[in-house]
């Protein structure tokens, strides 16, 4: 459906309420001086940037002086598993301090295991025999 034409009357020229323009609309001389104002501010400021520290954009030194490692491959699987295995069970068999000033020990698990049967656990309900 198009819209109704509205004739123009012949004598003086009257406003047509259907091509009205917004009137709380800003004109476009204020917009333009806030967008010129905040370009204009911009580029003062790269500039008092620059001029504020001159030494800034140089100073940096972005070439590759050192060179990356190479993949560390594993060539002989079975003994690093054996090193490995040997180291767990060196730490798991032996006494060590873990922090000698709060007195705190780690010991053998078989140790550990023989001193929970004789003492047991605080607080834990005992079974019967």
């Amino acid at each position: 459906m198009l819209p109704r034409r509205v004739p123009a009357p012949a004598g003086p020229q009257h406003k047509n309420p259907l091509t009205e323009h917004e009137r709380s609309d800003w004109s476009l001389g204020p917009v333009a001086m806030v967008y010129a104002g905040i370009l204009a501010l911009l580029v003062i400021c790269a500039f008092v940037l620059i001029a504020a520290y001159p030494a800034s954009l140089p100073d940096a030194d972005r070439s590759l002086r050192t060179e990356r490692p190479g993949p560390r491959l594993q060539t002989n699987a079975a003994a690093d598993l054996a090193r490995f295995r040997a180291d767990e069970q060196k730490r798991l068999d032996t006494y060590y301090w873990v922090d000698r000033q709060k007195g705190t020990v780690h010991i053998p698990i078989d140790a550990a295991m023989k001193q929970l049967v004789d003492t047991g656990i605080p607080g834990f309900p005992k079974g019967e025999p």
